[in-house]
Order: C-alpha cells, then sequence, then structure tokens
C-alpha cells in the first residue's frame, strides 16, 4: 500500500472501512474544499475524501440528501457514500471528516460544445426535479441570503481598505465597492415570488462528469454546497462557472444549454427576469468569498484580483447583454 507520509491517518480509515493492505491509494489533485484520493482494489474504485470545510454532522446532512437522489431514476449518477465497519458513513480525523464513496466512471465535458451544453442543461434540469423532496433542514445554508453578506467580510467599505494596503489599485477596489453597493440593492427587492428548493449551489464542469466514448452526463459531483435556494440559482452558477456568457458566440452556446433546461421544466417569467441580477450578484459573491479566505490567510491576494477582474468582466457583459440574457432565458433558448 503506497500513502501520502503526511497522512498517516490514512492507515486507520482503510482499517475503518475494511479495505485490505494491498489497496492502492492515488492522490487527486488537491482542491479548495477536500482532500482527495483514489482507491483502487482490485477491478474496485473508490473515492475518499477529507473535507477541509464541514464538520461531520453538515457531511451527514450531504449524505441524507444524496440518499435521497439515489432512488429517484436520474439518467446519471450520483455519489453514493459507503458505510464503515461501524455502519457510519462519516468518520472523524485531525484533518477533517472522511468520507468514502463508489466511483463514478467519465472525464471532465468539454463545454464548449453546444451539444455538451445541451447536455448539461437537461442534467441540471433533472438534478433540480430530483431534488425538489429533499427536505429544507437537509441543506447545508441559504442561497436565498444577502450576497454581500460573509463572516471574514463584516463591511465591503472595510475590505476595500484592507485590499488597497495590500496592493490592489484604488480604481479596482473602488469598482467592487460600487457593484457590491448595486447588488445590495438589488437583491433587498426579494424573490418576489421565485420557486424555491434545496438546490446543488455549485455546479461547474469541475463538478461534472460525462462518458468519453458518449458524451452524455455520467455523474453529477460535490454536494457539499447544497442548500435552500431559488431553483434557478442552478442555471445562474452553471452559466457562470462555465465561461458559457465570456466568448463571442455566447448566444447559441447559452441558448443550447437553455434548451436542455428547458426539456425538463422551462423557466418562468420570473426566473427568467431575475436570472441577470442573479449572475452579478454570484459575481460579487464570488469576489467577496475569495476575499475572505485571503483574510483569514488561506488564499492569496492574486487569487481575489482575478475574482475581481471577473466581477468587472461580468458587471460589463451585463450591462450590454442582460436583456438579450433575459429574452433568450424567457424563450426558454429559442431565438
Amino acid at each position: 500500500m503506497t500513502a501520502p507520509t503526511n497522512l498517516e491517518f490514512l492507515t486507520r480509515l482503510l482499517a475503518a472501512w475494511e479495505f485490505p493492505l494491498g489497496t492502492t491509494i492515488i492522490r487527486a489533485e488537491q482542491g479548495t474544499n477536500n482532500q482527495t484520493f483514489l482507491l483502487r482494489q482490485g477491478d474496485l474504485r473508490f473515492v475518499l475524501q477529507v473535507s477541509q470545510t464541514l464538520s461531520a454532522e453538515q457531511v451527514g446532512a450531504v449524505h441524507r440528501t444524496l440518499r435521497w437522489l439515489r432512488p429517484a431514476g436520474l439518467p446519471f449518477q450520483v455519489p453514493e457514500p459507503v458505510a464503515a465497519r461501524s455502519g457510519d458513513t462519516v468518520i472523524e480525523t485531525s484533518a477533517g471528516p472522511a468520507t468514502v464513496c463508489r466511483w463514478i466512471p467519465g472525464v471532465r465535458p468539454d463545454l464548449t460544445s453546444q451539444t455538451a451544453l445541451e447536455r448539461f442543461g437537461r442534467a441540471v434540469g433533472l438534478l433540480g426535479e430530483a431534488m425538489l423532496g429533499v427536505p429544507a433542514e437537509d441543506g447545508l445554508g441559504d442561497w436565498r441570503g444577502d450576497p454581500l453578506a460573509h463572516p471574514a467580510v463584516p463591511h465591503v467599505g472595510a475590505l476595500c481598505r484592507q485590499l488597497r494596503a495590500a496592493g490592489i489599485s484604488a480604481e479596482r477596489t473602488a469598482r467592487l465597492d460600487a457593484v457590491a453597493r448595486r447588488v445590495g440593492q438589488e437583491w433587498s427587492a426579494g424573490g418576489g415570488g421565485l420557486p424555491t428548493q434545496v438546490i446543488h449551489g455549485d455546479l461547474a464542469a469541475s463538478n461534472v462528469l460525462v462518458d468519453e466514448d458518449t458524451g452524455e452526463v455520467s455523474g453529477l459531483l460535490d454536494f457539499e454546497f447544497a442548500g435552500v435556494g431559488f431553483l434557478v440559482q442552478d442555471i445562474t452558477a452553471a452559466l457562470f462557472n462555465s465561461g458559457t456568457l465570456e466568448t463571442r458566440d455566447w448566444q447559441p452556446r447559452t441558448a443550447a444549454f437553455l434548451q436542455g433546461y428547458a426539456s425538463v421544466r422551462p423557466l418562468d417569467a420570473a426566473e427568467a427576469d431575475a436570472l441577470p441580477r442573479l449572475l452579478l450578484a454570484r459575481a460579487v459573491g464570488s469576489a467577496l468569498s475569495r476575499a475572505g479566505r485571503w483574510m483569514n490567510g488561506k488564499a492569496q491576494l492574486g487569487e481575489v484580483a482575478d475574482r475581481i477582474r471577473k466581477l468587472e468582466d461580468t458587471t460589463r457583459w451585463l450591462d450590454a447583454n442582460g436583456g438579450k440574457l433575459r429574452s433568450l432565458a424567457a424563450a426558454g433558448g429559442h431565438a
């Protein structure tokens, strides 16, 4: 058995899940929220994750959500937690709560393809339908909350002063402050009757697997941000994180995604109207979240600058194209 020397607890975890000594351990690329290891035992494969951000109780809530989804008849897989010898699917370690899930085959999708985007959109729609019955108490948070609220960022103005002192230009921090104020004003209008349920919360290409031969979606991953939210926020996250809106041919690519989604459930008028302001709120929240991690010593200043640049790009893009996006969404992706 091979294992990283700085993670001595792996041996104990393998024993807890009754993996034999011949199990192969491969450390996956380090993520922001988890340490991930691929386990191979003969022809069987598993994924071991140690959470860097969630408590054991919160991971348990994620597992309850996944149990709701397993009998839903989805045409793709979601993580399936494996019980340890104790019967628990979560084990506390000094590095965080650990879980083992069955490996889901697939590769990351190429979301430059309209076909791939349409399939992704349909998968997002199917997941939303399947999560409709997940109890609100199983959600880990509330995506409907103020996007300016972050535990490490008590006041955006104070954050901007710290960023200027650290070397980010006054012009850039002034734009962050101005857009944050705009989002705060728009958010105060509330959800306006938007459909609400437990949502995934972090849909992105990195959380999607597709069949290498057919290109069909084979799995959706990483439910640790699942919480109560507006259903359209999963569309917002998918568009924001996929880079679809950042290309010259954004209209046909976005149309493909929306057509896939609408094949399951068309957006209603209120959701289509809210999409641009939710995208801007997502961009601000992304910048503030990374800034909060920087303030806690868990991110580099350059990462914050990158998020602010994306916020600036998103703001300019929405000012120019928000109306077109709203119309396209209202038409289910059909021009």
